[in-house]
């Protein structure tokens, strides 16, 4: 009887059942699936909050160098209507994407984020360089040298291309981390006295996620105050070549 019990008890005590293993499985994909669904919004929230903090930081310091080069504008301030892609013959506007004014250096610079196409770099009228398409969403600063006389400046070379004496990226394309950034200016409603001069300008700025600029991420509206006397001109600056 002792012996017969001890089997007994030895095969009772067996490994788990196929049936047992196929049921706690389940058990497991049924709990599994459950955090899932509760993690898996937690996770889209926090990568959504995550992007969010991380395009707020780049317009707080597209801000920063607005503000900064706004500092340096005087004699006069410019801005051309939106999509104005050359401003060569264009007259000034309200409300545009391209602002225009004459730094401490004297040269006339141009600030946009609409993006321009390959550009001749020029010394002396000579070409030394070149630097190729910038699309838009980049914030891009170019210099020309004026012509003291004629108060305008030469927007292309003789080839009929765009030539400048400098071209600079204010960010580089990875600071946007994918992002695309919009800029638009405006003369304020009590930014400009009854004679022109401006005391300020304002800067709509707004950063997307796609190239189209459909999806918004974060926009502000900054106002940009001038440290020079400047007065507003709203006269043909920009000539080609063959108008000079």
């Amino acid at each position: 009887m002792k012996k017969l019990w001890k089997r007994r008890q030895i095969k009772s005590s067996g490994g788990t059942t196929l049936v047992e293993l196929v049921v706690a499985m389940l058990l497991l994909g049924i709990i599994m699936t459950m955090i899932v669904g509760v993690l898996s919004p937690a996770s889209r929230l926090f990568l959504r909050m995550e992007r969010l903090q991380r395009a707020q930081v780049i317009l707080d310091n597209v801000i920063l160098e607005l503000q900064g080069i706004a500092d340096n504008a005087t004699g006069y301030v410019k801005i051309y209507p939106q999509g104005q892609q050359s401003p060569v013959g264009a007259e000034g506007a309200e409300i545009g994407g391209m602002l225009e004014f004459i730094n401490p250096d004297n040269y006339v610079t141009l600030i946009s984020a609409e993006g321009c196409q390959a550009t001749d770099i020029l010394a002396g009228g000579v070409k030394i360089d070149s630097v190729g398409a910038v699309e838009s969403g980049r914030l891009l600063a170019r210099y020309y040298t004026r012509d003291v006389a004629s108060q305008t400046y030469q927007y292309t070379d003789a080839a009929g291309s765009p030539a400048a004496r400098a071209v600079a990226a204010v960010f580089a394309d990875d600071y946007y981390i994918g992002n695309y950034l919009e800029v638009t200016f405006s003369y304020p409603a009590e930014g400009v006295s009854a004679g022109g001069g401006v005391a300020c300008l304002e800067a709509d700025v707004r950063l997307y996620s796609d190239r189209e600029k459909n999806n918004l991420v974060v926009q502000e509206s900054v106002l940009l105050d001038l440290r020079y006397a400047a007065v507003r001109k709203d006269e043909v600056t920009a000539k080609s070549i063959s108008a000079f």
